[in-house]
C-alpha cells in the first residue's frame, strides 16, 4: 500500500469524525469549534493527499481529477457549514453535501 493510498484512507476516516463532530455540536451541543478545527485539519490532510496522488499518478490521471474535484467540493462544504449559522436549511444542505464529499473521497481510495 503506497502512501497515496494510506493518506486517501486517513482522510475518508478524518472525515467520517467531521460528520460525527458536526452531528454532535447541532444534536448535543458539543461546541461547533472543534468541529471547523477538525475540518481545516482535514483539509491540510487532503491536500497533502491530493499532491502525493499527483506524484504518483500524474496529472492526466483520473484519481488526480478525482481529488482536485474533492478538494472542489470541500470548499463549497466549507462555505455552507460558515452559512449554516444563520439558516437550518442551510444545515441540511450542508449534511447532504457531506454524503457528495463521502461519495469523492470513496472514489479517491478506491482507485489509489
Amino acid at each position: 500500500m503506497g502512501p497515496a493510498r494510506i493518506m486517501a484512507n486517513v482522510v475518508g476516516g478524518m472525515l467520517f469524525v467531521q460528520v460525527i463532530l458536526g452531528g454532535s455540536s447541532v444534536l448535543l451541543n458539543f461546541p461547533i469549534g472543534y468541529h471547523i478545527v477538525w475540518g481545516i485539519i482535514t483539509f491540510v490532510v487532503l491536500l497533502i493527499t491530493t499532491a502525493l496522488i499527483f506524484r504518483t499518478y500524474g496529472r492526466k490521471s483520473s484519481i488526480f481529477i478525482v481529488s482536485i474535484l474533492t478538494i472542489v467540493d470541500f470548499i463549497i462544504q466549507g462555505v455552507l457549514g460558515l452559512l449554516a449559522f444563520s439558516s437550518d436549511v442551510v444545515v441540511v444542505v450542508h449534511l447532504t453535501n457531506a454524503f457528495v464529499l463521502a461519495v469523492f473521497i470513496s472514489n479517491v481510495i478506491a482507485i489509489c
